[in-house]
């Protein structure tokens, strides 16, 4: 699979999912969603959370509350899957489920989590999607913009075991793609984030200095050598599967390889520094 390029610089989830004729693309600043992400551990006690919800729209909108739990398929695409016990979404309980904010207005929606049965140790994940639904009346400006956001939910049951392990990271001369395959046999998710710097081959100064540069970067003031640098999205690589991901650099049109390719940045919380030839 490719590595996605994200539309929205974020450490959050979102998900801005087209569905029955609703739009994946919305004008800025129609709502503000915060947080997006919760990261909970649970145990016997119940968790208790909150979204706030603005409505930048000039007229009331709103919004049902839906709720699934999920995983990811072969495509790394989140996949709603159906319902146990054991899914993180059968022990979430909502308030307000369906609500209408004023132009300007706010809402609070709150969320506790309590298992109704005994939850098996490690990760949990449900999402929650704030479903806007259509204008009561219609406001006769042709095509709506309607919008669903998820928020993604992860809960941690003791013990929880990080076991992420690099299997393969690798760039192309020929083609120019970098290339990193992860294989996590823990029992909670996993990322692989950070940035790389592209340098002619001749030109690469070295990790640290590589880092200093990531630092103090500014367009136009590159030092000689550079080629492009960019950011390596942090995709969740789920409990016992393997992922392998691809992302083509941008590399001048006119060749001028051979490159080196020095990654700055962390598998599963633990730094990893390397240098790709």
């Amino acid at each position: 699979m490719q590595w996605p390029i994200p539309r929205f610089l974020s450490i959050l989830f979102l998900l801005l999912l087209p569905w029955n004729g609703f739009s994946d693309e919305l004008p800025p600043a129609q709502f503000s969603i915060f947080p997006m992400m919760f990261e909970v551990e649970v145990g016997p006690s119940p968790v208790n959370e909150s979204i706030a919800v603005t409505n930048h729209k000039k007229r009331p909108t709103t919004f049902r509350v839906e709720l699934y739990t999920w995983t990811l398929d072969d495509h790394h695409e989140l996949k709603l899957i159906r319902s146990t016990p054991q899914t993180l979404d059968q022990w979430i309980v909502v308030n307000p489920v369906r609500f209408t904010m004023p132009p300007g207005g706010q809402q609070t929606v709150r969320f506790s989590i309590h298992p109704r049965v005994k939850p098996e140790p490690g990760e949990h994940r449900a999402i929650l999607y704030l479903v806007e639904e259509p204008p009561a009346v219609d406001p006769g400006s042709g095509i709506q913009l309607l919008s669903r956001f998820g928020i993604s939910i992860y809960g941690y049951v003791q013990p929880v075991n990080h076991a992420a392990r690099l299997l393969d990271l690798s760039y192309s001369q020929s083609t120019g793609i970098i290339s990193a395959q992860v294989l996590n046999t823990g029992n909670v998710h996993a990322r692989l984030r950070g940035k790389y710097v592209i340098w002619k081959k001749g030109s690469f100064r070295g990790l640290s200095s590589t880092k200093r540069l990531l630092e103090t970067i500014e367009p136009g003031k590159e030092p000689e050598g550079y080629v492009a640098s960019g950011i390596i999205p942090g995709n969740p690589v789920l409990a016992g599967t393997t992922m392998r991901y691809s992302m083509k650099a941008p590399l001048p049109r006119q060749g001028g390889g051979p490159y080196v390719v020095a990654i700055i940045g962390e598998l599963d919380g633990k730094p990893l520094e390397k240098v790709l030839e």
